[in-house]
């Protein structure tokens, strides 16, 4: 991560993202724009929270260590979204790891200039309301589906990233398989299927897969 001195980034992302709406003069003062390389890092698991920060470019990876020890990805944010808003107001340490996928672009505002400015705030808070509902109705949508076949957990993932975009861009296989709840070799075998069904032409029509998404020979 590196801390960006530009003013006029800052008041293009502003505008383009209409965030005078949710954050009062004083927020604004406040806001610093971070540069992240791909595979950074922006949280740890258990750190003590810093920064709420804006994805205005790029993407991220959500994940959560499970008690078993394995990693489950249950997030892929892209702009525009709140990181860090289920802890900024608390004294809890952060939940997740989060991690740049990509060249990564965000705002920030520091957690101390958050709970002065922001904490008693109801438009900034009713923002964090609708940021937290919309990720907790992404979150149960993955657990209702986790009954479904690996097929149509896949189509349901593609529909309803296409509701939010015209071109959707399929993370990595070890990321996807892991939002689907299924291992990379069942996922391959499912692509390879479709495939096979003459149906690989429906994906590129909704979907541009990463190298490494696509089935395995």
């Amino acid at each position: 991560m590196r801390g960006v001195h530009s003013e006029e980034a800052i008041r293009q992302y502003v505008a383009r993202y209409e965030m005078a709406r949710f954050l009062n003069k004083d927020l604004l003062r406040h806001v610093q724009l971070f540069r992240f390389s791909a595979t950074a890092s922006v949280y740890r698991e258990q750190d003590e929270q810093h920064y709420l920060y804006f994805l205005v470019e790029g993407a991220v990876q959500c994940s959560h260590y499970q008690a078993n020890g394995r990693m489950a990805v249950f997030a892929l944010s892209t702009p525009f979204a709140a990181i860090g808003d289920l802890e900024i107001l608390s004294d809890e340490p952060v939940w997740s790891n989060v991690i740049a996928l990509e060249e990564t672009t965000m705002l920030g505002i520091a957690s101390d200039a958050i709970a002065h400015y922001g904490a008693d705030d109801p438009k900034f808070l009713r923002f964090l309301i609708d940021q937290l509902r919309a990720k907790l109705y992404a979150t149960n949508s993955l657990q209702v589906n986790q009954v479904m076949p690996v097929i149509y957990r896949l189509a349901m993932y593609i529909l309803a990233q296409q509701s939010q975009a015209d071109v959707v861009t399929l993370p990595g296989k070890e990321q996807l398989a892991s939002l689907l709840g299924t291992t990379t070799r069942h996922l391959n075998r499912v692509l390879k299927q479709l495939s096979e069904q003459g149906r690989s032409a429906v994906l590129p029509a909704t979907a541009r897969a990463e190298p490494g998404v696509a089935a395995q020979p």
